[in-house]
């Protein structure tokens, strides 16, 4: 009998370096996304029908509406107008109707307005700006999601 008949095939693999790597690169990971963040998100949905051309001069003015915890909602138009306006909540909830009708003095006052910026401070509940998201796209389609 030979001596190379009785051997095993059997070995084990030692899975602790691998582990120990894939340990390091996911804590990597995790603690550079910290330092990630975004600016502007566009929220804005495709409109349908004829296309606008590339080279379109930018706005004349620009506009964030800002949904604050109070329920207070503040529009700045900036740039070839400055502007603040205060919408104060009526009965303690959100006043859209007034959002909708000063956008759409804007829009008619500001024909190349195409969108908003809208932000929202930090205690404000992610559905109220989804609905304020969709007031908003009353007036003007196009809304960016803006002060992450």
């Amino acid at each position: 009998m030979s001596r190379h008949g009785n051997q095993s095939q059997d070995f084990e693999l030692n899975l602790a370096p691998i582990i120990d790597c894939f340990t390091v690169l996911v804590t990597f990971l995790l603690a550079s996304s910290a330092f990630i963040s975004i600016g502007l998100l566009d929220a804005g949905i495709a409109a349908g029908g004829a296309t606008t051309p590339e080279d379109k001069a930018p706005p004349s003015v620009q506009v964030s509406v800002e949904l604050q915890p109070s329920h207070k909602i503040e529009i700045k138009v900036t740039g070839k107008a400055n502007q603040t306006f205060d919408i104060v909540p009526t009965n303690g909830v959100w006043d859209y109707d007034k959002l909708t009708a000063q956008l759409n003095t804007l829009k008619q006052k500001y024909p190349d307005l195409g969108g908003v910026t809208l932000k929202a401070d930090e205690n404000v509940q992610y559905g109220e700006v989804i609905v304020g998201m969709e007031n908003i796209r009353k007036s003007l389609p196009a809304v960016l999601l803006g002060g992450f």
